[in-house]
């Protein structure tokens, strides 16, 4: 197997999910055979939010023939990882490179775990929603859309409102028509933007 590890191995942040790692190829007197390719690990250390430590679980991906870049994708917004690089040959892998560490910045949150209506009255209505499952950054607040909809599939202009208060869970819109069936929106931000919708739809009286 090969006897050296990769050297000047480096880590460009593309956005949130995704880098593209560098490294120097091994010299050929040290591939002891016929090099195969090189094998980039990563693994996640600790949550950028809370801190939080993670059993590592390792990820990899072979990046095949005299390569040397990779790009690393589907990895998690605003955590820190380690990565290494290998280079291997029909026999198996070389030493692995020390660790790099880097952090992928804030991303957007995914979506509310779910939105209710409290309660309707002939104006208003009271919606209520959960945090988002993962939040992938620092909450700046939700993003409350409604409009109106009906039978015949005809759909009223969507109205915002901006919750700024990132730990308000619930609020109470007025001002609405009655008897009329609204379709509610409720996405949760971050500095990076909002991510995807929950949606409920209801009835005034």
């Amino acid at each position: 197997v090969p006897d050296a590890a990769p050297s000047g191995v480096s880590v460009d942040i593309v956005n949130s999910t995704l880098v593209k790692v560098f490294w120097f190829g091994i010299p050929r007197d040290r591939v002891r055979g016929h090099l195969r390719g090189y094998k980039v690990s990563w693994w996640k250390t600790k949550s950028m939010l809370d801190g939080k430590r993670h059993h590592p679980e390792k990820h990899f991906l072979t990046f095949i023939g005299e390569r040397n870049y990779g790009m690393i994708p589907g990895l998690e917004p605003f955590s820190e990882f380690r990565l290494t690089v290998l280079a291997y040959n029909t026999k198996g892998d070389g030493p692995e490179s020390s660790p790099v560490v880097f952090e992928t910045p804030e991303g957007v949150p995914e979506q509310p775990r779910f939105l209710r209506i409290l309660n309707f009255d002939k104006d208003s209505v009271t919606l209520s929603w959960g945090l988002p499952k993962k939040a992938n950054g620092h909450l700046t607040g939700y993003v409350l859309q409604y409009q109106i909809i009906n039978e015949t599939h005809e759909i009223g202009p969507l109205n915002d409102v901006s919750v700024t208060n990132r730990s308000t869970l619930s609020w109470r819109l007025s001002g609405l028509s009655s008897s009329t069936k609204y379709k509610f929106y409720v996405k949760a931000c971050t500095v990076k933007g909002c991510g995807k919708p929950v949606t409920e739809e209801g009835l005034t009286m």
